[in-house]
Formats: structure tokens, C-alpha cells, sequence
């Protein structure tokens, strides 16, 4: 199995270099934003009969701008030292007139990753670092080489997989998997890019290969959801269902999820006689609060957890070290918890075929309670995940292994509740007094900024936020309620004086006093009316109710029309109606999943345009006036 790949020119990722002016014929009707092209993608893994295995890479790249010698001129390649070992066989930058230019030894080097550089006790990555020399638009980078690895990263798992990015034109990409004979293997793609080929095994052999080429270049626009979603996909796997791969994980991680006397008497310590889901939260907001979490690329470091006694000792782990600490440490009081593989991609759909590497993050499963734990998350509740990891394909290991779903996020209640009192007098002040109520991922979000600061400092910050809108005046006071409380919805109680709305007379114009952050979730799908890719939201549920007390004497000259929406994707409403001086406005947002398709994309553009035209609507006064 295999991700180490981490070069700039790298399809294999999401990470791909957006593209900026064509320079090549072949490509003059397409967008000129193409930076450089692929010539040739081959990545060929052979499975020896001891478990070992090497991966052979052959590479030619072109850039075509100088943006793209810029970002190809210099590739890296990841890799676990403990286990793997990298030889360079061949690279060299080759001109439009034919000449070579050999990479020379001293522009070839090796450094520790970052992740083994702020967590040496936890990786072993390696970066292989090559620097084409004399690279110029037009040039052509070549490249081959190989990684041998001691064993696979999951016992008896063997995979390799392709993603294509859409904005890189490739003549030609082929990945193959040579396996002993005895050893099955399975293969398949997302979309029809790709085709299977046939090859010639050695003698004792199994062999499986794709082979695809993308020549037409496309550019996925803003708010799209990641490539690994919807872009051409091939994987090659040796296992054929996502249990093997739990159960391959299960082997790395028993050992360290061994109970100790320290860890035994930790957990009871902890839970301070607390049983059941009492004691689940009260070991998960220790940890939150006590384990300090770093990122680690598994591609580098490999799967194989430490052990909980020393992520204990420590005090600091990746999510696969913590997920193991928790799990042990609920063990203890006798909560049967596991570890959970998932990707916190965007993506909302298992990959086409088995590839370990689909995965980059662990979480924490609680059968007794179908609670899904992320000991990273300094702000989550127990009943409420981060944004990044709700909705995503999870692969639940332990002694029942499964391939499921992370919950999404709760909108049975609204995530932002907000009811505003404003007061405008006849200078054009207006005094706001605001009552917000965040639950879910939004108040994990307002929490993550406020818990660090207190008194001047949480003021003064507040305030910039404040004059950052573009309002005039001041915020006066803030008040907190369950500030600290995970499992409680967060509330907020502002007061604040806004100055010059309008200026005093017969007749005054100002904008309507709507909530603006109910537009923000789909400001980036305003422009474009069609789109050819599916399109990434965050589910919200969002409501405002504003209450505006008009100057003595003043009526507006007329209200905008109320707005009812009812879409596939979602709905939008706003309602204005006049009681005596008092304008009430109710706003409401509901968009319940991640993903919009194609086809259902015109409806979520019409919401966008909807709530964005209602922030803009003016408010009309007129001194004297008696609305008929």
C-alpha cells in the first residue's frame, strides 16, 4: 500500500497548483491558465512473497510558464525512514532542443518532515528533495524512482491509487499492481476516465492495471468540494472489503491499547466515581484540555500507534495516539470504545475501491452511546462533532468493524439564533441589543476565538471585529452565557451604538437593518447560475428576528415583498410587517446537506441571490407619512 508521493507536480493529491497561461498549442481553447502539463504519470508496485514491496515511479513533467518552473522545478518525496528507503535512478531537465541536463548529486537531499520535526517520537517521515537545474518554459522534467518498503503500512494490505486533478492536462497516466499469484486483487475507478489494461504478469504473478490520459482541462470553482468527490479515481487494492483494513489496524493497535496499573488508576482518578455517559464526558474533556494534539501525514509515519501509557506520559499525540489513549482510558471504567479511521476532506463518499490511505485522521467510537469523539477538537461536545468531521465516511475498527457515516450536524434547533431590539431615534443613532444563540459547530467556532482571551484583551478584540463591518460607533457591553460549557448552546448578549445612518429630514433613506452573516454561507455561488461540478455548503440552519423601533413621526413609504423559497437544497424566507412604530424582520436559512449537485445547483444559486438581494434592501422613511 502506498501514499508517499508529495512532489509540487503530484496528481495524487487534492493539493494540485491552480493553473495560469497557456502556452501550448494543444491546449490554446482551453482557459489560459495552464502553468504545466503532464507527460507521462506511471507509478508500478510489486508485491514480493515476503510482504515487502517496491514502488517504481516514472515521471515527466512540463511546465509551460514560468509560474510552472517555478512550482515543478523542485520535487519532494515523502517517505517512513523506519521502513523505506529511496533511490533516485534517474532525473534531468531535458530542453525544447534535446540537450540534458543531469540533476547533479548535491541537488538531491534528505530532511526530516515537518511532523517528525515537532513530533520525532511519533514519525519518521522523510523528505527527498530534487532540484531540476536550468528549467525553463517548455523544458521537460524527467524522473525515476523508487521506493522499497520493509513491509506494508497495514498487515497484509497492498494498495495504490490515482487521482487525477481536472486543471492538469495528462497524456498519459497508468498505475499497476504486481502481487504474488495466490493474492487477489481488486480494482475500480470513480467516473469512466480511466480503462482497465492488460498486462503481462511475471511468471507467479497477479497484475492489474488503469490507464487514462485527461487532455481537456477544467477548473473547479470556488466552493467546491474536494477532488477525491467527483475527479477521475482508479484504485488497485488487494483488499476487498473496508473491514480488512479495520481489522489490519486492529493488529497495530492492541498492543497499544494495553491496560497498565498507571492507566487503570488515571481513569478511575478521573472519573472521580462517575459511571456510564457521565464518565465518557468527563475523560473526554480531560483530554480535550490536557493532551495537547499535533498533525501527523500517516503517509510518513505509518499506522502503528504509541502506546497509550506513553501518549499519557507525554502528554502529546497525533489523533491515532489519542484516539488509542481514550479508548484505553474508557476501557478502564469498563465503556467499550474503539478508534474510527476518517478523512477530514471534503468528501462524503467512500473511495471506489479499498485504499487505507483514504483515510488521514481517527476519531473515537462509543457503541453504548453511537457517539463519535474527536479528542483533537478543543471546543466539540460529545453530541456534537467538528464541522471537518461530520457527514464523512467512517470506518469504525474494533471487534464489530464497519464502514459507516459520521452523524451530520444537528438542525432540529437552529445553529445561530439571533433576536435583535433596535432602537432608532431621529440623529439616526441606533442603539442594538442583541441576544445570539449558537449551537453545534457554530458555537464551537466562537468558542475556539474567545476562550483564549478575557477582559481587556477579549474586549478590544471584539470591538475590531466590530469596527471591521464597517460600523460606526461602539460596542458597549458583551455578556456570556455557558461560555465554558461544551454541551450547552453558547450565548451572547451584546449592546452597541451605531452613529450616521442617516441624516435628519423630510424624507430619509437607509439600508434595511437585515442579518448579513445569513447570506455569507452561499456568497461564493452568487455569480455563476450553472456548474458542471457538485458544489460544497455547510449544512446550516439559521434564524434572526429584528425588532426596530422607527424615530416618532416616521413610517417607511413602502415595505419590500415577503420571500417564501422552497428548493431541493434548501429554503429562504423573510418576512417585514409594521405593528405601530415597530418594523419587524424574521430571516430565515435552512440548507441540510453538504453536497449540491450539478442538476440541483440552479436552486442553490437562487437561494444565494435571494438572501444576498435582501441585505441590500433600503428602508425608505418619510417624516409625517401615513401608509395606506
Amino acid at each position: 500500500m502506498t501514499r508517499h508521493l508529495t512532489p509540487k507536480a503530484a496528481l495524487l493529491t487534492a493539493g494540485f497548483i491552480l493553473l495560469t497561461v497557456s502556452a501550448n498549442p494543444a491546449f490554446a481553447r482551453e482557459p489560459a491558465q495552464v502553468n504545466y502539463q503532464v507527460l507521462l504519470l506511471r507509478q508500478e508496485l510489486s508485491v514480493q512473497k515476503n510482504g515487502a514491496y517496491t514502488d517504481s515511479i516514472d515521471r515527466v513533467i512540463q511546465p509551460l510558464t514560468m509560474a510552472g518552473v517555478q512550482s515543478q522545478s523542485q520535487m519532494q518525496i515523502g517517505y517512513p525512514a523506519n521502513f523505506a528507503q529511496v533511490h533516485i535512478l534517474e532525473a534531468y531537465t531535458e530542453t525544447a532542443s534535446g540537450v540534458k541536463h543531469p540533476v547533479p548529486a548535491d541537488a538531491i537531499y534528505t530532511q526530516s518532515s515537518p511532523d517528525a520535526l515537532s513530533a520525532p517520537f511519533l514519525s519518521d517521515g522523510r523528505i527527498q528533495s530534487v532540484v531540476f537545474p536550468a528549467v525553463a518554459p517548455g523544458d521537460t522534467l524527467h524522473i525515476r524512482y523508487t521506493i522499497h518498503y520493509d513491509h506494508p503500512y497495514l498487515p497484509g494490505i497492498y494498495a495504490i491509487s490515482t487521482l487525477l486533478a481536472p486543471n492538469v492536462p495528462v497524456s498519459k497516466a497508468q498505475i499497476i499492481l504486481h502481487t504474488p499469484a495466490a493474492q487477489k486483487l481488486y480494482a475500480a475507478q470513480q467516473g469512466d476516465a480511466w480503462h482497465a489494461m492488460s498486462v503481462s504478469p511475471a511468471k507467479d504473478a497477479t497484475s492489474r492495471s488503469f490507464e487514462t490520459s485527461l487532455n481537456k482541462v477544467s477548473y473547479p470553482p470556488l466552493g467546491s468540494p474536494a477532488l477525491t468527490q467527483y475527479a477521475p479515481l482508479a484504485v488497485i487494492s488487494t483488499a476487498e472489503h473496508w473491514t480488512e483494513v479495520a481489522k489490519a489496524y486492529n493488529q497495530l493497535a492492541t498492543p497499544a491499547m494495553q491496560m497498565t496499573p498507571e492507566l487503570q488508576k488515571a481513569a478511575e482518578h478521573l472519573a472521580h466515581g462517575a459511571t456510564g455517559l457521565d464518565a465518557v464526558k468527563v475523560i473526554y474533556y480531560w483530554m480535550q484540555k490536557n493532551i495537547h494534539s499535533v498533525s501527523i501525514n500517516y503517509a510518513n509515519a505509518g499506522f502503528t500507534p504509541p502506546s497509550a501509557s506513553s501518549t499519557l506520559q507525554r502528554g502529546v499525540g497525533d489523533s491515532n495516539a489519542n484516539a488509542v489513549l481514550l479508548c484505553t482510558l474508557l476501557g478502564a471504567l469498563h465503556i467499550e470504545a474503539v478508534p474510527a479511521m476518517i478523512s477530514t476532506s471534503a468528501r462524503f463518499h467512500p473511495y471506489p475501491a479499498v485504499d487505507p490511505f483514504a483515510f488521514g485522521h481517527f476519531l473515537v467510537y462509543v457503541p453504548a452511546y453511537h457517539l463519535f469523539l474527536d479528542p483533537t477538537s478543543r471546543y466539540a461536545g460529545i453530541h456534537s462533532l467538528p464541522l471537518e468531521d461530520a457527514g464523512r465516511p467512517v470506518l469504525i475498527t474494533g471487534k464489530n468493524p464497519r464502514m459507516t457515516q459520521t452523524p451530520l450536524p444537528d438542525l432540529s434547533l437552529p445553529l445561530i439564533d439571533k433576536h435583535s431590539q433596535l432602537r432608532l431615534s431621529a440623529s439616526g443613532t441606533m442603539h442594538d441589543q442583541t441576544v445570539e444563540i449558537r449551537r453545534g459547530y457554530a458555537a464551537q467556532d466562537i468558542r475556539s476565538a474567545l476562550m483564549g482571551s478575557k477582559g481587556r484583551m477579549l474586549m478590544k478584540g471584539l470591538r475590531n471585529g466590530f469596527y471591521e463591518q464597517g460600523d460606526l460607533g461602539q460596542l458597549e457591553s458583551i455578556a456570556f452565557q455557558n461560555r465554558k460549557k461544551l454541551d450547552q448552546p453558547l450565548g451572547l448578549k451584546t449592546s452597541a451604538v451605531k452613529n450616521g445612518l442617516f441624516i435628519p429630514g423630510h424624507s430619509v433613506a437607509m439600508i434595511m437593518p437585515t442579518d448579513t452573516s445569513i447570506a455569507k454561507p452561499l456568497q461564493a455561488f452568487t455569480a455563476e447560475s450553472v456548474r458542471t461540478t457538485p458544489s460544497l455548503i455547510n449544512p446550516s440552519y439559521m434564524q434572526s428576528d429584528i425588532s426596530l423601533k422607527l424615530p416618532q413621526g416616521y413610517q417607511p413609504a413602502y415595505l419590500p415583498k415577503n420571500i417564501d423559497v422552497q428548493t431541493s437544497v434548501g429554503s429562504y424566507s423573510i418576512h417585514y410587517a409594521l405593528s405601530g412604530q415597530t418594523l419587524k424582520i424574521d430571516q430565515r436559512l435552512k440548507l441540510p446537506e453538504f453536497v449540491i449537485s450539478a442538476k440541483d445547483y440552479p436552486a442553490l444559486h437562487q437561494l444565494a441571490i435571494l438572501s444576498s438581494s435582501s441585505t441590500r434592501e433600503g428602508l425608505l422613511l418619510v417624516k409625517g407619512f401615513t401608509k395606506r
